[in-house]
């Protein structure tokens, strides 16, 4: 079992490595939500305030700057749908080294760890790219605007660009269920562990992880934040337990 152990260190090196990449997903993200807000309210504005059409560079400025910060996170989605596949997977390893004859719970956590990357990949990249336009008041008129403003008319007329949040939240959800698996894992095996309080610290930390992913977007930040922690106490009890003879 020494060469899943060794590849469950591995793989929480990695994972730490990924929240990083979590954290800049989350800080894109927040930065996509509020200026597709702003350029939503902006382009509503002209039904109560109508002399905001004859500006329509500004709402078209916006919905360029939108489109452009979707491009953004979902180039980042691709890349942080990459950096947490291995990170579960070798981490799901090296749980099953851990385990030695409590076969079945080594077989939960590896099968967890191998089958969780896919879908939450998958949801996350269609979460980025399928989220469509949102119509508003000014992309509705803006054919009204063509003979003057025809560039302007063509942008606006699309819609301000968005993304599909319920599935970008199903996809992190599964991440988070995968961590708490490991979670309950980790403590399960604490008596084992020659430090036990620290394989209970780990498994603990890992559940709140979990639970935050499903919280909802907004509370990201947090999560990939106590990811890190998750996975620097995981390594350190991967790391213990190479010293120990294999069970």
């Amino acid at each position: 079992m020494g060469k899943a152990v060794t590849l469950g260190v591995l793989g929480t090196v990695l994972g730490v490595e990924a929240t990083l990449v979590g954290i800049v997903w989350s800080i894109t993200y927040y930065g996509f939500a509020g200026m597709r807000d702003l350029t939503v309210l902006t382009q509503n504005l002209p039904i109560i305030f109508p002399g905001i059409l004859e500006h329509p560079c500004i709402p078209a400025s916006l919905n360029i700057h939108v489109g452009n910060l979707r491009d953004g996170l979902v180039w980042l989605t691709l890349i942080l749908s990459v950096a947490l596949a291995l990170p579960l997977i070798l981490t799901g390893i090296g749980l099953y080294g851990l385990i030695g004859r409590e076969k079945k719970l080594g077989i939960i956590s590896t099968a967890v760890g191998a089958t969780t990357p896919l879908p939450s990949a998958a949801l996350l990249l269609s979460g980025a790219t399928m989220g469509g336009n949102t119509p508003t008041y000014t992309s509705l008129i803006s054919p009204q605007l063509f003979t003057q403003y025809p560039t302007q008319s063509i942008i606006l007329i699309s819609g301000v660009p968005n993304i599909n949040t319920p599935a970008l939240w199903l996809g992190f959800a599964i991440t988070g269920f995968a961590i708490i698996i490991f979670g309950f894992t980790l403590i399960h095996l604490r008596k084992r562990l020659e430090e036990p309080e620290l394989s209970s610290a780990s498994g603990v930390l890992a559940i709140v992880t979990g639970f935050t992913l499903f919280a909802g977007l907004q509370f990201l930040w947090a999560a990939f934040t106590t990811l890190s922690l998750t996975f620097i106490l995981a390594n350190l009890v991967f790391f213990q337990q190479l010293k120990q003879p294999n069970p």
